[in-house]
């Protein structure tokens, strides 16, 4: 039996999207998948929460099958470049630089994510190297975290009011849709992540609104509401 939580706008559950997924209603997927790669992160680091980095991402040792996003009315996939043979043709690609001018190193340079409504492809820079980041310094939850602009960034391409994180980690798609006036269902398998998750959304519903109507896609560095 799944775990539940309800946080404001958010609706958290404690469980296998598989089996929780085709049960609830989003009007978005907006998630960073296992991409199938059993890619297994190196660092001996502890986050915020004091949780050690070392583990293998839940399910990352199965290819990854995309179909159940495709089934929503909006998808947007991070790491999809690991699976496009199995993505329709049409949609857009989006980039994100993570070195904003910085050397190559053994980080990548940047991240693909395939979002499926169409139109041109677009780049955000935003600084995420290691301990060099642009912001969120120290604020480390999850060995594979992306900072809320980003997300923000993300969700701006999508126009539905409900955004669904099948693969939630520590949070950061719920605490970016809620930043942005939109209603949140997050999933998460791991007890640890979901935690963190929890907590984090919860700070994150307590502040105070920016927006009265849910905000509408950012094309073209315009936000049309």
């Amino acid at each position: 039996m799944s775990r539940v939580e309800n946080i404001g706008d958010a609706t958290l559950y404690l469980g296998d999207c598989w089996d929780l997924l085709p049960e609830l209603y989003a009007d978005a997927i907006i998630t960073d998948p296992p991409y199938g790669i059993s890619y297994q992160h190196g660092g001996g680091g502890k986050g915020k929460w004091n949780i050690r980095h070392s583990e293998m991402i839940a399910g990352d040792d199965l290819p990854f099958n995309p179909m159940l996003a495709l089934s929503f009315p909006e998808c947007l996939l991070f790491g999809a470049n690991h699976f496009a043979h199995l993505l329709p043709p049409n949609g857009r690609w989006l980039v994100w630089d993570k070195k904003d001018g910085m050397a190559s190193n053994t980080f990548a340079d940047c991240e693909f994510a395939w979002c499926s409504n169409p139109g041109a492809s677009r780049l955000k820079r935003y600084m995420w190297n290691g301990v060099c980041r642009t912001s969120e310094i120290g604020e480390r939850y999850h060995p594979n975290q992306k900072p809320v602009d980003v997300l923000l960034w993300a969700i701006g391409f999508t126009k539905g009011d409900c955004i669904a994180d099948p693969y939630m980690g520590s949070g950061t798609t719920g605490i970016a849709a809620l930043r942005l006036g939109r209603k949140f269902v997050g999933i998460e398998i791991d007890q640890r992540w979901f935690d963190i998750a929890c907590r984090r959304i919860e700070q994150e519903a307590r502040q105070p609104r920016l927006f009265t109507e849910p905000p509408r896609r950012i094309e073209q560095g315009a936000l049309a509401l």
